[in-house]
């Protein structure tokens, strides 16, 4: 109800309206959370993050070969490019995307070895990969890790600057932290955050990924 009423109090602002959008998410309402992706992407249909984020609701945190993958019944893939139809799974995803055009933010994981994965390291020992530096737009930025390694992994976001030509208030990160992607164990963390001013750096969260005596990987987040 809160967050509804906060929305209601500017509903022309798209940027409010995805930070509800990612909150409905998070806490399981993802039916609630297309209507209002349907209505920023009315808004900011040149944007490519309204379509994908409109795209993610609809299919509750799973991306195309991911569903394509783990669904029952065959998905018709339509006009889909068939060399893009391949599941990709890993034991490790990480996904970073922001609010603001015009705005450069970098994810940051550290494996168990203390080896940092960044825009300008982006191949680790072990096999972690982080995608192209993504210096405007709206992200996303990936980490990931084919085979993980038993033991902790920070996940950091470094706001490193805007080239906004407005007066740039709070930029809003959403961060998704995911073991056994592609795969139908897979489990997803989410992770909504205000960063306040470029050059902050925030942990966000971390992965425990256990040895074989044990039962279950674990994720756990935190918030600002």
């Amino acid at each position: 109800r809160i967050l509804s009423n906060v929305a209601e109090m500017e509903l022309e602002n798209p940027q409010l309206l995805r930070i509800l959008g990612y909150r409905l998410m998070q806490i399981g309402r993802p039916k609630l959370a297309v209507a209002v992706f349907e209505e920023v992407l009315k808004m900011r249909e040149e944007e490519p993050q309204s379509y994908r984020d409109l795209a993610l609701s609809l299919a509750a945190d799973n991306e195309m070969n991911a569903i394509i993958s783990t669904c029952g019944k065959k998905l018709a893939a339509g006009n889909l490019d068939k060399r893009l139809l391949k599941n990709l799974p890993v034991d490790v995803r990480v996904i970073l995307t922001w609010d603001a055009d015009n705005t450069d933010m970098d994810l940051w994981v550290t494996d168990p070895n203390g080896e940092k994965c960044f825009y300008s390291h982006r191949n680790t020992k072990i096999g972690g990969h982080m995608s192209p530096d993504y210096t405007g737009g709206y992200g996303p930025e990936e980490f990931l890790l084919k085979r993980a390694q038993p033991g902790k992994y920070l996940v950091h976001v470094n706001y490193y600057g805007n080239r906004q030509q407005v007066i740039a208030g709070a930029t809003t990160v959403q961060l998704e932290m995911t073991t056994d992607f592609g795969k139908p164990n897979s489990k997803t963390e989410a992770v909504t955050l205000r960063l306040q001013g470029s050059k902050e750096v925030i942990k966000v969260g971390e992965f425990v990924i256990p040895g074989k005596k044990d039962k279950q990987q674990t994720v756990s987040k935190e918030r600002k």
